[in-house]
């Protein structure tokens, strides 16, 4: 699990999805919204990409654990929301 500090709290969760920069790959795709200091993550699963909050729940902890290592690589501040695809559950 990520620390508290390189989380999204829900009321700052952003709401305005055009205003991010999309990146996408074969196993998910990111918004990245600008910041001025400081990494924060959030994965999104959706009950399309998995139906059983169970496998919800594993593909979110791997993710989160796929990020850990590279948080003190940014150099800058940015906001990432991660929403894995269906193929993600399979890797």
């Amino acid at each position: 699990m990520l620390p508290r500090t390189n989380r999204i709290p829900r009321k700052e969760f952003p709401s305005y999805p055009l205003r991010g920069i999309r990146v996408s790959s074969p196993l998910f795709s990111a918004t990245i919204y600008p910041r001025e200091h400081g990494v924060r993550f959030s994965v999104v699963v959706s009950k399309k990409t998995a139906a059983t909050a169970v496998v919800r729940n594993k593909i979110r902890r791997r993710l989160y654990a796929a990020v850990d290592p590279l948080i003190k690589t940014f150099t800058r501040g940015a906001t990432i929301v991660l929403y894995p695809n269906i193929n993600a559950e399979k890797t």
